[in-house]
């Protein structure tokens, strides 16, 4: 082998590892790390991306926010990952990228709606949470916002906007209606659900 071609086989190699660090959503061409480190009461624990989606609305298919998911390393989600991850007492992540702006109601009730698609029965176990979720959005949502859930068995569900952490809520079944949003029975959108497990299957 002449050494101009060893010299390109080396960096080929070199570079893929880098490639393999990533998980994009095809569309946007929005790309995440498909592993992150999280430090959950003190200590920091490694996981690992499911998947990540985009969430298009109107026959437009307008984009409205990408969204990636994570859970703990090494993590049994079970024969039905989506379900799995969404009951699942361990700690995991859910990002949102806001890809346009649009009103406080609209983000409420895009939440409430989610819910209540898919724990409506237990809607008065979660009621005060609920208010207390819907507090946190005081303004209007804005193209580029970032909002982080973090899930944290021992203090409960962090939530984090453009880098702030605006509360935090100690209520499992209510992090878990608020995953269903994107894993339950009836999620956004079948395909979004499928898409951010596909990284797990």
């Amino acid at each position: 082998m002449k050494i101009r071609d060893f010299v390109l086989t080396l960096a080929l190699v070199a570079a893929l590892p880098t490639l393999a660090w990533g998980i994009t959503e095809e569309k946007s061409g929005t790309s995440y790390p498909d592993t992150i480190t999280v430090e959950i009461g003190g200590q920091p624990v490694e996981m690992i991306a499911t998947g990540v989606a985009l969430r298009e609305k109107t026959f437009m298919k307008v984009d409205v926010y990408t969204i990636v998911s994570y859970v703990a390393k090494d993590t049994d989600l079970g024969d039905d990952p989506a379900l799995g991850l969404m009951l699942a007492d361990v700690p995991k992540r859910l990002q949102m990228d806001l890809r346009r702006g649009f009103s406080r109601s609209k983000l409420i009730g895009a939440f409430r709606e989610g819910v209540e698609k898919n724990y409506g029965d237990r809607i008065d176990e979660i009621a005060e949470s609920m208010a207390t979720f819907d507090a946190y959005w005081t303004r209007d949502a804005q193209d580029k916002d970032q909002i982080i859930f973090d899930w944290d068995p021992a203090s409960g569900l962090h939530t984090t906007l453009n880098g702030k952490e605006i509360g935090v809520i100690n209520d499992k079944v209510f992090a878990q209606a608020l995953w269903s949003v994107w894993f339950g029975h009836k999620p956004a959108s079948k395909d979004m659900r499928k898409k951010l497990v596909a990284a797990v299957q």
